[in-house]
């Protein structure tokens, strides 16, 4: 009896294991099987033949960029089908081109391509090769005669962000018909405003929009003299000094009064 027993718990062991190693080639199996078909479903997906991008829409206004620049580097850098189409490599590429600002590529199914394009909105000219944007973005086209009449900004590329707000702070100062030609932060972070008016304001490198504060109280002051002025420095601690410009003697005449009431007044 004892003897049977064992018999049975021996083919019951072997049968045990016998299903176990079943059950692992059948995994085994299972797993080569989807590797070989996602293996055929990549090599497949990156035939450009098999569901093609059949057509591809350009969204933005182009005012300085041409169509035909921008089908052109599309067409260059599209490779693969509908799947495998590097998106960032056509994003790359174009923003390769100096007055785009933003690009965004998606795939719309089942053969379509969109791509957005965003222009650079030039806000001045800076130094004397280069533009920057609205977003406070240098760029380097080729400047134009109708950039002439953008403001003139002077200033290291770094502090690009740091003189983009002190211009809208300046201009927002200087009401009224006031216009900034140009702008320059030098070497020491002094601060210098030209207008259209062609006076000069010297804000020196510490509380600028105090000072600037000042100038635009002078500028008032001469609202009917304006031509007059040459020079504004604010870059004293309670006051400004005002400079005029050399004028005829009948013009000096007139004038007199007047320089005489503002050079070095206290505000």
């Amino acid at each position: 009896m004892a003897a049977k027993r064992k018999a049975s718990v021996k083919k019951q062991a072997v049968s045990r294991t016998d299903v176990l190693w079943m059950r692992s080639g059948g995994t085994l199996l299972l797993i080569a099987i989807i590797a070989v078909a996602a293996y055929w479903i990549n090599e497949k997906t990156k035939d450009p033949s098999l569901m093609p991008v059949k057509s591809v829409v350009l969204d933005g206004s182009f005012e300085h960029v041409k169509r035909s620049q921008l089908e052109s580097i599309i067409s260059g850098a599209m490779s693969g089908g509908f799947f495998m189409l590097d998106v960032n490599h056509i994003q790359s590429a174009l923003k390769q081109l100096q007055w785009v600002s933003a690009v965004t590529v998606r795939r719309v199914w089942p053969d379509r391509l969109v791509i957005k394009i965003e222009e650079h909105v030039p806000f001045a000219r800076w130094g004397s090769a280069q533009l920057i944007s609205q977003q406070g973005e240098l760029f380097s086209p080729q400047l134009e005669e109708a950039f002439m009449a953008l403001p003139q900004i002077d200033a290291e590329a770094r502090f690009a962000e740091d003189v983009m707000q002190h211009f809208r702070q300046i201009r927002e100062l200087l009401t009224g018909e006031t216009v900034v030609a140009r702008l320059r932060r030098n070497a020491r972070s002094g601060w210098t405003v030209w207008l259209a008016s062609g006076v000069r304001i010297e804000l020196g490198n510490s509380r600028v929009m105090e000072r600037l504060a000042r100038a635009g109280l002078m500028l008032n002051h001469f609202a009917d003299h304006r031509a007059t002025l040459e020079v504004i420095d604010a870059r004293y601690s309670g006051g400004v000094a005002v400079r005029m410009k050399q004028l005829d003697p009948i013009e000096s005449e007139k004038t007199k009064a007047l320089k005489k009431e503002s050079i070095e007044s206290q505000i």
